[in-house]
């Protein structure tokens, strides 16, 4: 099945997969590990330090994003490429010469974040740089999800395996030395991406596949014109104010997810690397599944669905102190999700102009991070007064019936907009 749906992919497509897992896969080794790890385990910090770090590390990718998603629209995928790398290898070897406090790891956590929101756009824009197709499109974006989903998988596996040997700042070096081979491939990628850019910037300046509706001269729009074109299609719109819901329900995980494998399952350290590695098993069959999602189905009802599946299997994952049914959510969980990326991507990217797919990609994220960062301010609090489990389960409760009450409320709106869809 897989191997069908990638036959007749565009000439950079697998470039673009091999730069995406490379840097993808450091960032889920270093951030679960080395950031989340580090403070739970080694330092034993507070639940408000750990909400800290996630906090600085998602404002600080909303603040990346920004700035990659305007690099890559303004000065084109070769400059952005050398900064995102750069930033990405230099902030993992600065890491290593400083001492293993709570402030730097504080302060790695912000600059990781930065370099994390810059390799944003290979997941979320490069793709249109390789076709303009719909059904295409899909397929791409799919295959980059079975490589995220597969660095999800491995990724925090081999940073449990260096912190068992090593100090957990370690594997830092391991996500710099991606970032520097990263390189290899994305030679190959940019000499596509660039070709596709000049070409379209000369036939007419927004690419053959954008949207009818969106709006203005897109050509020398800004960073606010980008925020126009989100809320102006109606698609875009929902698009973000769904996910922006949701996300808010995720917000809860990062600053107590690793308070409840310690205090609730009761598992050690490496643990944080296998039940997330179950979670990217689950992604990769699901984005491969995605690859074969009919035309008709591309839509914003799906997209809906799936993002209800996935609060479904939060509750599985949180919902009980054993071990079992937290490694059946975190499979079910990555299934949801590795389907739900790619659908969301291929919408925005049918739906948005190329000269502001960066910048429409940077609102979209900083939505998404933003939300996600709201409750890290009230997570801890609330786990005092009602346990981290209890916290958990709602968050996961926030998941499912968000698109649930879109999809009944909002029944008409969704249909016009499926209809205009496919």
């Amino acid at each position: 099945m897989l191997v069908s749906a990638l036959r007749g992919l565009p000439r950079g497509t697998f470039a673009l997969a091999a730069v995406r897992l490379m840097i993808y896969l450091g960032v889920q080794a270093a951030y679960f590990i080395g950031i989340i790890g580090t403070l739970t385990y080694q330092l034993q910090a507070s639940t408000f330090s750990i909400a800290g770090a996630v906090g600085f590390f998602n404002l600080f990718i909303i603040i990346g994003n920004a700035a990659g998603g305007s690099l890559l629209d303004l000065r084109g995928p070769r400059v952005h490429t050398a900064v995102t790398l750069t930033v990405a290898a230099a902030t993992s070897v600065m890491f290593q010469f400083v001492a293993c406090t709570v402030t730097n790891v504080l302060t790695m956590s912000a600059g990781f974040g930065f370099a994390t929101g810059l390799s944003f756009a290979y997941l979320s824009s490069y793709p249109a740089y390789l076709s303009d197709d719909a059904d295409v499109l899909n397929r791409v974006n799919a295959l980059l999800s079975v490589v995220s989903n597969t660095a999800v998988m491995v990724g925090p596996a081999v940073g449990g395996l260096i912190a068992a040997v090593l100090p957990s700042q370690r594997v830092f070096v391991f996500a710099g030395a991606l970032a520097v081979a990263a390189a290899i491939p994305a030679v190959a990628l940019l000499r596509r991406a660039e070709y596709a850019r000049g070409r379209r910037r000369a036939s007419d300046g927004a690419g053959e596949g954008v949207s009818a509706q969106a709006p203005g001269d897109v050509a020398s729009g800004t960073f606010a014109d980008s925020a126009r074109t989100v809320f102006s299609v109606p698609s875009l719109a929902l698009l973000f104010w769904v996910g922006v819901l949701a996300y808010a329900g995720y917000g809860a995980f990062d600053p107590l997810e690793s308070l409840y494998y310690r205090d609730v399952l009761q598992v050690e350290i490496s643990w944080m690397g296998w039940l997330s590695s179950a979670a990217g098993v689950g992604s990769v069959i699901g984005a491969a599944l995605a690859m074969r999602v009919p035309r008709r189905h591309v839509n914003v009802r799906t997209l809906m669905v799936l993002i209800a599946l996935e609060g479904t299997a939060c509750v599985l994952y949180v919902g009980t102190p054993y071990v079992v049914c937290a490694m059946a959510g975190q499979l079910l969980l990555g299934a949801a999700f590795g389907a739900v990326t790619p659908l969301q991507n291929t919408l925005v990217q049918i739906h948005a102009p190329l000269t502001l797919l960066g910048r429409v990609n940077s609102v979209m994220n900083a939505g998404f991070n933003g939300a996600g960062v709201v409750p890290l301010f009230a997570a801890p609090v609330l786990a005092d007064l009602f346990g981290v489990q209890a916290v958990l389960v709602g968050a996961s409760c926030l998941v499912l019936f968000v698109p649930i009450a879109c999809m009944v409320g909002m029944r008409g709106k969704i249909a016009r907009i499926v209809a205009d869809e496919t």
